[in-house]
């Protein structure tokens, strides 16, 4: 599973139980909103951890590793051949400016309880549209009225669905984007 919050996390927060017929939607949304959140907002990939082979250019011995966090650097080679290095968080050194190939594992082995939050609060957001009957976001919607159900959104509908405010988007992007040398000094 790559959603940083289960449907139990979701249950603890919200105050009630999903039936088994409801949970697999459940974690379908938990999914979206987690990928909503790595892809569109932070551009990373958090949780779970991944390893990647890249290729790169040194500048003057310094590699700026394309994802953060790192948590292993397995292998640097240049040509096929081992190359000493050097790592530090968010960086690689290596002698020479010729290419090299890193290997690297990146990401937290759990989801950060931020991320777990924020995913809890983008299905909810959108569950409260479903539970009304107006699918996954309410849009433009200002006001509903059938006998006694009423819902008015104030904001037009902006914080219905999976959708963060640009404020919250950019907290975000601060606290887990990719900054070059994250924690890092040359």
């Amino acid at each position: 599973m790559d959603a940083f919050a289960s449907v139990e996390d979701l249950g603890i927060r919200l105050g009630r139980v999903f039936t088994d017929e409801q949970k697999p939607q459940i974690k379908q949304l938990l999914e979206d909103a987690s990928t909503y959140l790595r892809d569109d907002v932070i551009g990373q990939q958090i949780y779970p951890p991944r390893t990647t082979t890249f290729t790169a250019w040194p500048d003057n011995g310094w590699v700026d590793l394309p994802q953060q966090p790192v948590t292993a650097v397995t292998t640097v080679t240049r040509g096929g051949k081992p190359v000493p290095y050097d790592w530090r968080p968010g960086i690689v050194r290596v002698d020479g400016d010729g290419p090299v190939e890193i290997t690297f594992t990146y990401g937290y082995a759990t989801a950060p309880d931020s991320l777990a939050r924020w995913a809890c609060v983008l299905v909810s957001q959108t569950l409260t549209t479903i539970e009304m009957n107006l699918g996954l976001t309410a849009g433009g919607l200002s006001s509903v009225g059938i006998d006694d159900f009423r819902a008015a959104f104030a904001d037009g509908g902006a914080s219905t669905g999976m959708e963060l405010t640009a404020a919250n988007k950019d907290r975000l992007r601060e606290q887990w984007g990719n900054t070059v040398n994250v924690g890092g000094t040359r």
